[in-house]
């Protein structure tokens, strides 16, 4: 039996546009760092990529259908940049692969998603819940992708915005692993920028729920901007029931740059296996597109804690013991195209 690759369809779907009024956007990030790190048993250097922003390609299109209306789609694969692997092997859109419509009602889509606490988690985070400097992502657990997902994202009323996703999971049906149930209610104006995000998620084999949640928020008060965040989650099959806290502020003291800071918590309801993480980062844009960040991180992990220090898309060196600290240095440098 003969293989199609979807690869093969790229023309004709770019040629396409010629015939109608429609558009196709290839875009990407590419995104390398080295660290320098300590976790338990001296420091190590390594380079790595998605220290900042998982490396990807992607193709985006609209066509338009009249009346302010668009059958819209996304197609968007991780890599690895330093060394041209891909993020999930085997898979070729393993980031979003989803097609959709879009009008004055909202928008809807079908396919492989990022999840709404991954899209909202840089609302309560100075870091924009990136690079090992973000303690609100390495002290939280969510899932950040599902597969198999219809969402719905309201229009924005009074600076409100509502969303939804339902997931029918790998096997079919609302049960079988995977399958999921997320809400988002998020809140903009010119100084607040504020989220209520939450997710349920089957494990693998169906025998249980994951949960979790982020709530938080900003207010700009010029060059400062100052963020709280919560965070919970809740698996019973990881015998995981953690709370998150966070506060962090951003000082961008020129058009170009900014610094930010950071304090987090995490509070373990099922024992004594606490952490916390204090944060530094550095960021300067060198053009629209090419920006360099560093990020300077101390995790102290307690009894038998695990936490990394991660990023975006990196899953960061594993400790040397349970309870080690890990403390360390990121340089990297961000190219979008």
């Amino acid at each position: 039996m003969k293989h199609f690759s979807p690869l093969l369809a790229l023309p004709f779907l770019i040629a396409s546009t010629a015939h109608a009024q429609s558009s196709v956007t290839m875009y990407g990030i590419v995104d390398t760092f080295v660290q320098y790190v300590n976790t338990g048993n001296g420091y190590t250097a390594a380079m790595n990529s998605s220290g900042q922003y998982g490396t990807r390609i992607g193709f985006r299109g609209s066509e338009d259908m009249g009346g302010g209306n668009k059958i819209d789609f996304t197609l968007e694969n991780g890599f690895n940049s330093n060394d041209g692997t891909f993020a999930t092997p085997g898979s070729m859109f393993n980031r979003q692969a989803w097609i959709g419509a879009s009008g004055n009602w909202g928008s809807v889509r079908a396919g492989r998603q990022n999840s709404l606490l991954f899209l909202n988690e840089g609302r309560l985070d100075a870091f924009g819940g990136a690079t090992q400097a973000s303690g609100i992502n390495n002290l939280s657990v969510y899932t950040y992708r599902t597969s198999n997902t219809v969402s719905y994202f309201s229009p924005k009323i009074a600076g409100f915005q509502a969303s939804g996703y339902i997931g029918l999971g790998d096997a079919g049906g609302f049960r079988s692993g995977g399958s999921n149930y997320q809400f988002a209610l998020t809140y903009d104006n010119q100084a607040i920028s504020a989220v209520y995000a939450m997710q349920g998620v089957r494990n693998a084999t169906a025998t249980s729920t994951e949960r979790s949640t982020f709530a938080g928020g900003s207010y700009d008060f010029g060059a400062v901007r100052l963020y709280a965040g919560y965070a919970s989650a809740s698996w019973d099959d990881l015998r995981i029931d953690i709370r998150s806290y966070e506060v962090s502020g951003r000082w961008s003291f020129s058009p170009f740059a900014y610094v930010a800071l950071g304090y987090t918590f995490l509070q373990d309801r099922n024992g004594s296996n606490e952490a916390a993480q204090y944060s530094a980062m550095f960021n300067y844009s060198l053009s629209k597109r090419t920006s360099v960040y560093t990020a300077l991180s101390w995790l102290d992990n307690r009894r038998r804690a695990q936490y990394r220090l991660a990023g975006a898309a990196n899953a960061g060196l594993a400790l040397a013991y349970p309870g080690a600290a890990a403390k360390g240095l990121q340089v990297g440098i961000v190219q979008a195209f």
